[in-house]
């Protein structure tokens, strides 16, 4: 036999008796101790059951017969009573009369409370007064709050503040019409962590009435996941109609662009070009030169590549990624810094991954101007996952932008060509990773790349819905 609880029952009613009977048929429950009766229960207890347990005579138990619950029968109490003895959690009886519904009269009722408590969605349980009576541990792991926390305590602390006072209001109506909408529905709306962040859930409400009481529960379903991958999925094929459109301008640009070039750069070779037609040429042969450039983005980003994967230690290569900034005059103002938990193993390919960190690294120094504090941290993470982040001390990003940039042709440079951190992002997620900006609360910019330390083999040509789709 495991460790058992042992429980006090204060007062005694069906509710009460019917629980008791479940528990007696498994070995792992709860152990009654005693049960406290006032006048009007009924004195119809188990066998082996103390008729009477006088709360003042707890004192004088044993600590190995002490119970660590309390559970309240008694109607009408609604304030834990002085006399019990210290450490033993009260449950009050708003919350133990959900267990009429699940316990009372049979024994799938208890079998029914077990598979709600262990559900993979999350069920919560409200009383007519708002107040939460039910909370099983699939809600606590999905709000961030635990049991005790949230039992007796009103709906409100997991309901976003535009609809706190709303859904009050939509209870009460429906405590006095017995009318609602969204009763034996299933709708899409927006709850709120402990953390304050909301996130949309899908919902179905039901309500039972129970001793003339009506209780009223919602099963949830977190949408987060599903909700980022329709966002994903309508962004890649926008990307990969993009891409086909890329491919064609590219091929239809390049040849005669080649030419234009080509031309430009003959004529200055000659020595007897007037001066003026000489600058007009050479600022043709720059402008071909910055478009070659956009083409060759264009063609990497719309492009698919085969990862050349191998196995190498991280550390060193962000220690030479860093070097080629530290060498350059143009970074004299900045004062670089790498810190590494431990040695770090990647199974990736590294000269896609240092693409990704020059790109990045670029980034930060422009948005420095070439002075500051740039850090380059890296560290495992569980999951068999690395965090690699570049920080920078430039002038930030709000959180709409963050996620802007990542759309090809959104850029804050001027000369940008908008591309770069949809090539990262691409690069990273072809390697079964992500890739985040966000703002730093003292100024300033971080990216963040996440990497399994693993390869995926079902991931060697990245994921299905990239810009692969554009062949043919």
């Amino acid at each position: 036999m495991g460790n058992v609880i042992r429980v006090l029952f204060l007062g005694w009613n069906d509710a009460a008796r019917c629980l008791k009977e479940a528990w007696s048929r498994n070995p792992e429950a709860p152990r009654l101790v005693g049960v406290f009766v006032q006048d009007g229960d009924s004195m119809d207890l188990p066998q082996g059951v103390a008729a009477e347990l006088v709360l003042k005579d707890l004192a004088a138990m044993e600590t190995s017969q002490l119970p660590e619950l309390a559970l309240e029968f008694r109607e009408s109490v609604s304030t834990r009573p002085k006399e019990l003895p210290p450490g033993v959690q009260w449950v009050p009886a708003r919350v133990t009369a959900l267990l009429e519904g699940l316990c009372l009269g049979s024994e799938e009722g208890f079998r029914y409370k077990s598979v709600v408590e262990t559900a993979r969605d999350a069920v919560v349980t409200i009383d007519e007064s708002h107040r939460i009576v039910f909370f099983n541990k699939a809600a606590e792991a999905m709000f961030g709050f635990s049991k005790e926390e949230v039992l007796g305590k009103d709906l409100s602390i997991i309901i976003p503040p535009p609809h706190k006072q709303l859904h009050r209001q939509y209870v009460q109506r429906y405590v006095e019409t017995r009318r609602g909408r969204f009763i034996d529905h299933t709708v899409d709306l927006t709850a709120q962590r402990r953390s304050g962040e909301e996130f949309p859930i899908s919902i179905s409400f039901s309500v039972a009435e129970l001793g003339g009481r009506l209780l009223m529960t919602a099963m949830m379903r977190d949408m987060s996941e599903m909700k980022e991958m329709e966002r994903r999925l309508i962004q890649n094929e926008r990307l990969a109609s993009i891409g086909r459109a890329l491919s064609f301008v590219t091929h239809e640009v390049k040849n005669p662009l080649v030419v234009i070039g080509g031309f430009a750069r003959a004529l200055l070779r000659k020595a007897q070009v007037p001066q003026e037609v000489r600058e007009k040429l050479e600022i043709i042969r720059s402008e071909v030169q910055r478009l070659e450039g956009l083409l060759q983005e264009i063609q990497d980003f719309s492009k698919p590549f085969r990862l050349q994967r191998e196995r190498f230690a991280l550390v060193p290569l962000l220690q030479e990624t860093l070097a080629m900034f530290r060498d350059s005059a143009d970074c004299s103002g900045v004062e670089f810094l790498l810190e590494a938990e431990g040695q770090i193993w990647l199974n990736a390919d590294p000269d896609r991954l240092r693409q990704v960190l020059i790109n990045l690294i670029k980034n930060s120094m422009e948005a420095m101007g070439g002075k500051g504090r740039l850090v380059l941290r890296a560290k495992e993470i569980p999951q068999d996952m690395v965090e690699i982040s570049v920080e920078d001390t430039g002038e930030g990003i709000t959180p709409e932008r963050s996620e802007e940039l990542f759309q090809p042709f959104v850029t804050s440079k001027p000369g940008g060509t908008g591309l770069g951190l949809p090539l990262c992002r691409k690069i990273v997620r072809d390697h079964g990773g992500e890739i985040k900006l966000q703002g730093m609360p003292s100024g300033g910019a971080k990216a963040v790349i996440y990497l399994p330390t693993k390869e995926d083999p079902g991931n060697e040509w990245g994921p299905p819905d990239n810009l692969q789709k554009q062949d043919g």
